[in-house]
C-alpha cells in the first residue's frame, strides 16, 4: 500500500503512524508474523490436500472437463453432512473428451484443428463453445482421462505482487494410478502422445534450422526476434495477439528469393473469431515507425 501512498492505520496498534520509527518497528513485527502465519497455513493445506489425493479423493477445485464431482456423505449428530467428494464421468461431456482423444489419433491433427473440429461438431451444445486451441492441447496431456492423477504439477506463489508458476519437480509429485474411472484407454492416450511428441519435434528441427543464422538467441522458446512488433499487435475482434505468418517463398524475375508477411489472427484459424484480416508487417511496421518519428521528433516531419 506504501508504494501507492496509502497508509493503513488500526485499531490494535493504537492508530500508530507506520511513518514513523514506532510505526516502522510495529509493522516490520506484523510482517514477520503474517508471513509465518501464511507458511503454516499454507503448509497444513497442502497436506490435507496430499492425504486426500492419496486416499483417492478429490482435493478441491473445479473437476476436470468430462467428469464432475460425487458428494460422499457421513453421519454427523444425527444429520447428514459432505465427507469428501470423488471424480465421476459427466455423462453430458464425457463423450466430447473420447471424440476428442480419438479424432487426435486417427488424424495426427494439431490442437489448432483439434479445436475447429470441436467447434463445428453438430452433437456439441454451443455452451460449450468455441472451443480454444490452448484448452485442448491441454486436455489431450492431462493423465487424468486414462484415470491417473498427477498432483501438483505446479507451484504457485505471489512474487513482487505478481503471479508466479513454476513446475514441480518429480519428487513433489503424487502419482496415484487407478484415481477414478478412465474416459479413455491408456493405449489411446498413449498413441496421441507419441503423435502429438512427432510433431513437437518435427517443429523444433524447424524452428531450429531457421533460428542457426539469427545473430540473437530468443530468450525463450518460440519467441520470434526477425519481427519488430511481435507480440505487440492485437486482434480487435477478439484481444488476441497476432501471429506474424510468413507466405510460401518465391522467386523474382531477379532470381531473388522472397516471401510476403502478415499478421493474422490466431483464433480465426480456430473457428472463434471473425477476424480474417491480413495485415501487411512491411506496411505496419512502416506506419508505427513513422508515427513514432512524429511524435518523438516532430520537428523532422
Amino acid at each position: 500500500y506504501e508504494k501507492h501512498g496509502v497508509l493503513v492505520l488500526t485499531a490494535d496498534s493504537g492508530f500508530v503512524d507506520p511513518t514513523t520509527p514506532q510505526g516502522k518497528a510495529l509493522g516490520m513485527v506484523e510482517s514477520v508474523r503474517a508471513s509465518e502465519h501464511g507458511r503454516v497455513l499454507g503448509h497444513n493445506v497442502l497436506r490435507g490436500k496430499r492425504d486426500a489425493v492419496q486416499l483417492k479423493r478429490w482435493p478441491g477445485g473445479a473437476p476436470p472437463f468430462g467428469f464432475m464431482l460425487k458428494s460422499i456423505l457421513k453421519m454427523v449428530n444425527g444429520r447428514e453432512e459432505v465427507d469428501y467428494t470423488v471424480l465421476i464421468r459427466n455423462p453430458l461431456t464425457a463423450w466430447i473428451i473420447v471424440l476428442l482423444f480419438e479424432e487426435a489419433a486417427k488424424t495426427g491433427w494439431g490442437m489448432t484443428r483439434l479445436a475447429q473440429f470441436l467447434t463445428d461438431h453438430a452433437d456439441i451444445s454451443e455452451e460449450y463453445k468455441p472451443f480454444q486451441p490452448e484448452t485442448v492441447g491441454y486436455w489431450l496431456a492431462q493423465e487424468i482421462y486414462y484415470g491417473e492423477l498427477v498432483w501438483p504439477k505446479n507451484s504457485t506463489g505471489i512474487v513482487d505482487d505478481r503471479l508466479i508458476c513454476e513446475p514441480n519437480s518429480e519428487d513433489e509429485i503424487l502419482r496415484v494410478p487407478e484415481y477414478c474411472e478412465p474416459l479413455v484407454s491408456r493405449e489411446l492416450w498413449d498413441e496421441v502422445q507419441r503423435l502429438r511428441q512427432c510433431r513437437s519435434d518435427r517443429y523444433a528441427a524447424i524452428r531450429k534450422a531457421a533460428e542457426s543464422n539469427k545473430l540473437i538467441v530468443p530468450p525463450s522458446p518460440g519467441m520470434s526476434l526477425k519481427y519488430l512488433l511481435s507480440g505487440l499487435v492485437f486482434c480487435g475482434e477478439c484481444g488476441l495477439r497476432m501471429v506474424a505468418t510468413p507466405s510460401s517463398r518465391y522467386t523474382t524475375k531477379s532470381g531473388e528469393t522472397n516471401c510476403y508477411t502478415s499478421y493474422r489472427c490466431p483464433g480465426y484459424r480456430a473457428g472463434h473469431c471473425k477476424n480474417s484480416l491480413s495485415v501487411p508487417e512491411e506496411w505496419l511496421r512502416g506506419v508505427v515507425i513513422d508515427s513514432l518519428r512524429e511524435k518523438l521528433f516532430p520537428w523532422t516531419a
